[in-house]
């Protein structure tokens, strides 16, 4: 009988697209929503992404699209 593979990494796969545009995948909650911040729960740590204008996209299960024009990231343990 086989082994089942598990994955190297299973937390939040994180893709900027210049400073405008991150796709988080492995989102499991949305901690705050302002048009200036936006903090996720991926699991062991939140993120806090800080800007203008900032709006969600594309929400699905487990991702979520960020755009607006970030200026910081933070990791909370």
């Amino acid at each position: 009988m086989r082994k089942k593979e598990t994955p190297a990494y299973t937390g939040a796969q994180i893709e900027f697209y210049g400073n405008s545009v991150v796709t988080v995948d492995g989102c499991k909650e949305i901690l705050e929503y302002e048009p200036e911040t936006v903090k996720l729960n991926v699991g062991r740590y939140n993120i806090r992404f800080v800007g203008k204008n900032l709006t969600l996209k594309n929400l699905t299960d487990k991702t979520i699209t960020v755009e607006g024009c970030f200026y910081n990231l933070e990791f909370n343990c």
